[in-house]
């Protein structure tokens, strides 16, 4: 799980890499950055003035910091949009009123899917209850800078945030867990894809003659944020070694670095250090994307018909691959079999020759690419809404401000415990009264005999 407590990181060294722990050292300086962003931002009283000759009829903000929403508020729109670039926010659902049952719905940092023991539940109930607790303290500290710059007045940012009228999640229904959502949460995961247009341009001439070598090509990309070239020595061999067992199949490899000699003698790996991913994905030479299952890559790979091995690395990464492989098109690979020829090698000739994994990844894209309505449309149609007929406080739901008490229905059920509490006691001492009064007539009765 992640950690975010930067305390527990002795603790936790010696289990990192058995227990799925992440040590996140980088939140400290993450919040710290954030803070110094939003003040230097606030700061600039030309741009505040400039902003407000402007009225803005709305404003669409990413929760993951506050200090927009303070800035928004003072400029004095009310028609707020927020929009999240993960599925959701878990800092954001209990001030808006949307419910996270943590029994069967992974957190946003979740190393499990949607059934789970118990230690697993209790993990993923805990992995939020550390990254709300880090990211509150962020908010709170941005809360006070915009309190500053822009006046006392502005409120708390647990009391803006259920004012948005919508709130946009790079989540899409028919591919992510199924969880219980308000109206006013719309799904727009998939947005950046558009197979059709990817399709219509043509790949150049490099990229033909790579894909032309052989049958079975596949792709392989950690993103962005974790560089390969960072990789683990022995993560790197068992891939090598994996990629020169399977010379009947081309491996192309985004690796940031043209120093690849480690890898000479392998004639069927191809490196890149920046490659066409959608383009490639679309080609129907491509047989397999092997990915880190950043969400942006989940996307593209669900739209796209292949099949996949997801080898997360950190934050919602696992998450992602537990998401795709339940829906068995993609296997979830740990990051520490990479070293295990034989667990990877396998994991990649499941998803080339065996057909089921191809038949639902067909499955799953033929359902996202001709779903009711397009995330593009819900974007358009939702922003266009909000603009002319917003806000909507009537779609603000009281229970977000029902305690833990209430929302579990435990007030009622401490009230019927207590009424049958009272009734057995009243029951009983009934009965002992009674008893003592029998006993007592009895008695008596023996001693008159006497």
């Amino acid at each position: 799980m992640p950690v975010v407590d930067v305390e527990k990181r002795d603790e936790c060294i010696g289990v990192k890499l058995t227990k799925d722990l992440i040590i996140v050292e980088m939140f400290k300086w993450f919040s710290s950055d954030m803070k110094i962003a939003c003040r230097n931002f606030l700061s600039r009283r030309d741009i505040f003035n400039q902003m407000k000759s402007r009225n803005f009829d709305l404003a669409i903000l990413e929760p993951v910091s506050v200090c927009g929403l303070g800035f928004v508020k003072a400029l004095g729109i009310e028609k707020i949009i927020l929009a999240s670039s993960c599925t959701f926010f878990d800092t954001v659902l209990p001030y808006i009123g949307e419910p996270l049952d943590f029994s069967y719905v992974p957190a946003g940092f979740s190393v499990t899917g949607d059934v789970m023991s118990i230690s697993e539940r209790y993990e993923n109930w805990l992995v939020t209850k550390e990254i709300n607790a880090a990211f509150e303290d962020m908010h709170d500290g941005e809360t006070e800078l915009y309190k500053e710059f822009l006046g006392e007045n502005i409120p708390d940012w647990r009391d803006l945030l259920p004012t948005a009228s919508i709130f946009f999640v790079n989540s899409n229904p028919f591919l992510d867990f199924p969880r219980p959502v308000l109206q006013k949460t719309i799904p727009i995961g998939g947005i950046s894809v558009n197979m059709k247009w990817t399709t219509e341009h043509q790949i150049s001439s490099e990229w033909e003659q790579i894909l032309n070598k052989r049958t079975s090509n596949v792709l392989i990309s950690f993103g962005s944020m974790v560089k390969s070239t960072h990789m683990p020595l022995k993560w790197r061999n068992g891939l090598l070694e994996t990629i020169k067992s399977m010379s009947n199949v081309t491996f192309i490899w985004k690796y940031e670095s043209e120093n690849v000699s480690f890898a000479d003698g392998i004639n069927n790996l191809h490196f890149s250090k920046w490659v066409p991913q959608i383009t490639l994905l679309s080609d129907p030479r491509l047989t397999a994307f092997v990915s880190h299952g950043g969400l942006g890559s989940t996307m593209e790979l669900a739209y796209s018909e292949k099949p996949a091995v997801v080898i997360p690395v950190f934050a919602d990464q696992i998450r992602n691959a537990n998401m795709l492989a339940r829906h068995k098109g993609a296997i979830y690979l740990h990051k520490n079999h990479m070293e295990n020829v034989e667990i990877v090698r396998k994991a990649f000739e499941d998803v080339l020759f065996d057909e089921s994994y191809k038949r639902n990844a067909v499955k799953l894209a033929d359902i996202l690419n001709n779903q009711p309505y397009s995330p593009k449309e819900n974007v358009i149609k939702y922003t266009e809404f909000v603009g002319e007929h917003g806000p909507f406080p009537s779609m603000d739901p009281y229970g977000r401000h029902h305690n833990y008490f209430q929302k579990t229905f435990l007030d009622i059920y401490a009230i019927f415990a207590l009424y049958y509490l009272a009734l057995v006691i009243f029951t009983l001492v009934a009965a002992r009264i009674i008893y003592v009064q029998i006993r007592n007539c009895v008695e008596s009765k023996l001693i008159k005999r006497d």
